[in-house]
């Protein structure tokens, strides 16, 4: 099997049960990112009139209904990254370094690609920016600037990501995996040691510091969401030892104070309750069905054997779904709105153009460019391969 086949096989959620797709994971990560669209479709979209999907939409349409969750959806982030934990870990584990970095480039480089350029096209005939600023914005999102900004604020999380995906690589190119588990809760524990203290009136302001560009690209800000996801998929390995539990609530500690904090500052920007109730009740659901889904995936996949492939289309689709909602969800409302539609027929009009679109980009569009990109990273990689192993590589 070839590096390109090998790294094509490589999907956004794993299969840790034989053959088996995690259902509950990939209905969690399309879940999440319906959180995210509804955010900012059916929140900022009219109460922010400087966000992006209010300006493309142009007239506000106003959902105040929906407020006591569509505020609270920026929590689907969160989720992403406790989702990501899991899924990188256990990618990692079946991978040298030179096949994880690749897989990583394949998953990511295609859809930033091709989503990001829909979205500077879209800008160009209805964004008010100049040309000048949107093409700049455009380049940066192209080559994962990681600070902004970018052709749409959605990428922010994708630096984040990465930072994450380089922790994991650096430890399979020193051939040093086994020790992913107390690295990542290093990182969580240090992570969620300065929300607890943010949470003290010990240093009034840690809050906004350990919030900042800075902060989220060293993952002192969402450290302790990757590290759950590592734990978790440690404790379906190999067992909830004591230490694990420790670190486990430690990290979920950190997590919730992390997004108490959100809850504040977003309430505060909308003029809303900031009451972190409604992200926590959220978040903890998340979990227990991250949980239940992974302990119950072989009684899932049994009792609905032909679902496993429309729930992992689902899965596939959340990432452009996620880099392309606030450009094409928010045009079409804009045109169903003119229409004569009322407000919740655009709504639902724009989350299901935006769905459709994204399941086009991950069934059609995504494999031929990733295809043709891991032919090229082929090609490059073999200098590499003809020195020999990478150290990643060597048997473990």
């Amino acid at each position: 099997m070839s590096l390109v086949q090998a790294e094509s096989e490589i999907s956004a959620t794993p299969r840790p049960h034989g053959s088996r797709p995690l259902i509950g994971l990939d209905l969690l990560r399309f879940g999440a990112a319906c959180l995210v669209v509804l955010y900012h479709l059916a929140c900022t979209a009219w109460m922010v009139p400087s966000s992006e999907a209010a300006t493309l939409i142009g007239q506000p349409i106003p959902f105040p209904a929906l407020l006591p969750v569509s505020s609270e959806g920026w929590v689907g982030v969160p989720m992403f990254f406790v989702i990501s934990g899991y899924v990188i870990a256990y990618s990692a584990s079946h991978a040298s370094a030179l096949r994880f970095l690749t897989g990583r480039i394949l998953r990511l480089v295609p859809g930033i690609w091709f989503c990001a350029t829909v979205s500077f096209g879209l800008a160009l005939l209805f964004d008010p920016e100049a040309v000048r600023v949107l093409f700049e914005r455009y380049v940066r999102t192209l080559v994962l600037f990681p600070v902004p900004r970018w052709i749409d604020g959605v990428y922010w999380t994708l630096g984040i990501e990465i930072m994450f995906y380089g922790l994991v690589y650096a430890l399979l190119f020193l051939n040093r995996f086994e020790r992913v588990e107390p690295v990542i809760l290093a990182v969580g524990v240090i992570s969620a040691g300065a929300w607890l203290l943010a949470a003290t009136p010990l240093w009034p302001d840690l809050g906004r510091i350990i919030s900042t560009r800075i902060a989220k690209l060293a993952l002192l800000t969402h450290g302790c969401h990757f590290a759950v996801g590592v734990l978790v998929w440690s404790a379906v390995r190999s067992g909830l030892t004591a230490p694990r539990l420790a670190g486990l609530a430690v990290c979920l500690a950190g997590s919730f104070l992390q997004i108490r904090y959100d809850a504040g500052f977003v309430g505060a920007s909308l003029g809303l309750d900031r009451s972190p109730t409604t992200p926590w009740l959220l978040f903890a659901v998340f979990m227990v069905l991250f949980c239940l889904s992974i302990r119950a995936n072989t009684a899932l996949t049994d009792a609905f054997p032909g679902l496993g492939r429309r729930f992992r289309d689902l899965g596939l689709a959340t990432y452009p779904l996620y880099l392309l909602h606030t450009f094409v969800g928010a045009l079409a409302m804009r045109f169903l709105a003119a229409y004569g539609l009322p407000p919740a027929a655009s709504l639902t009009g724009g989350i299901g153009v935006a769905v459709a679109a994204s399941l086009l980009v991950s069934q059609r569009i995504e494999p031929p460019l990733r295809a043709s990109l891991g032919r090229v990273l082929h090609i490059a990689g073999a200098p590499l391969r003809r020195r020999g192993p990478a150290p990643g590589a060597l048997p473990r």
